[in-house]
């Protein structure tokens, strides 16, 4: 089983969290990403390790990590459901493939669906805190980072921004 190298301990010294939140959205770069790795127990499966990471605490509680975590997981495993992948398959194979131009695979809906989910949860529940969950296709499913938001903006900018953002991203994709 592979075992992630990455540090779940307790921040550093030299860590930015707990400090006064500096700069702009779009100008400068977040200070640090808290990354939550794969969880490789369950073997192939795109999992992500329910393990709360210190540098969350005060922002959010363990109990509502542990529910997004667990909400992606259970998308993730049902956007790799064996069944699911041979009825689209066959039914590809059998249209010679046109069926993909006019119905989407359960896949692609399900990821839609996941992005959906993450956004809600970005508007609802970490950019209020200050923190803002990255779309983890991004990096191939390999880990979700989670940035925080470091503004000269309110909660209410950086939200309506932020829902454009997202609203565009879902468009465009």
């Amino acid at each position: 089983i592979p075992r992630s190298s990455y540090y779940v301990g307790p921040p550093g010294i030299d860590s930015a969290y707990g400090t006064e939140p500096v700069g702009q959205i779009g100008v400068h770069y977040p200070r640090e990403i808290v990354r939550i790795e794969r969880d490789y127990a369950g073997g192939e499966l795109v999992q992500f390790q329910p393990t709360y990471p210190l540098e969350l605490d005060g922002r959010i509680t363990p109990t509502q990590f542990l529910e997004t975590i667990n909400g992606i997981n259970e998308m993730l495993i049902s956007a790799h459901s064996l069944k699911r992948s041979f009825l689209d398959n066959t039914l590809a194979l059998c249209t010679l493939y046109l069926s993909l131009l006019v119905v989407d695979t359960h896949y692609e809906r399900t990821m839609r669906k996941l992005a959906q989910f993450i956004d809600r949860l970005n508007l609802e529940l970490y950019n209020p805190r200050g923190l803002n969950i990255l779309w983890p296709r991004k990096s191939a499913f390999m880990f979700v980072r989670i940035r925080p938001l470091w503004n000269a903006l309110t909660c209410a900018d950086a939200n309506h921004i932020l829902h454009f953002f997202h609203s565009w991203r879902l468009n465009t994709t």
